[in-house]
């Protein structure tokens, strides 16, 4: 019995009332706060898919993104040439291209597909999800390259966290939390 007969209620195994809280027994309680963070960015972003796929129409989204692949292009030789000050490589574009090219080839057979099998709107669906999907590594990639063309925009900074989950570190790093890794290291 506690303070007055009152029994403590234990709500965690490693946490009580009435002692001090000692922070290696809370280990298991980080590493799965990782993990939850973890599976709400992924379903963060499955959500987000979901809904853009069902309200985009395919063409629009096509266009919008060969669009994001130019920009991609330009802004990553923009990034290479005048910040890295590498040379243009061939070897990049047409990494690039043939990136592309495989996803018109996945774009094609999920159509096909979708029609031989008498579903299309099933292969609408498909092709939407795969084209959102492509377009936010492009997105990604292009905020990632814009932040080194201009260091000094914090709104620029902001989307590229937003975009590629950093946000969601830099929110663990101010209330403490790490990975294993990073406190063995």
């Amino acid at each position: 019995m506690a303070r007055g007969g009152i029994k403590p209620i234990k709500l965690c195994p490693f946490i009580h009332p009435l002692k001090p809280r000692n922070l290696n027994n809370m280990r298991p309680a980080i590493d799965n706060i990782d993990f939850v963070v973890d599976r709400a960015k992924e379903l963060y972003w499955w959500v987000a898919t979901a809904v853009l796929s069902v309200l985009v129409p395919v063409e629009d989204i096509l266009i919008v993104l060969f669009y994001a692949f130019l920009f991609n292009i330009v802004i990553g030789i923009i990034t290479d040439v005048h910040v890295n000050k590498a040379k243009f490589s061939i070897n990049k574009a047409f990494n690039a291209f043939s990136q592309l090219a495989f996803y018109g080839a996945c774009v094609v057979f999920l159509d096909i597909a979708a029609k031989r099998l008498d579903e299309p709107d099933m292969g609408i669906t498909a092709v939407k999800w795969l084209t959102i999907i492509v377009l936010y590594f492009y997105l990604t990639n292009i905020f990632k390259n814009a932040r080194q063309i201009f260091p000094k925009s914090q709104a620029i900074a902001f989307i590229d966290e937003l975009l590629s989950t950093e946000l969601f570190s830099r929110l663990k790093n101010m209330f403490g939390i790490k990975k294993k890794e990073e406190k063995n290291g």
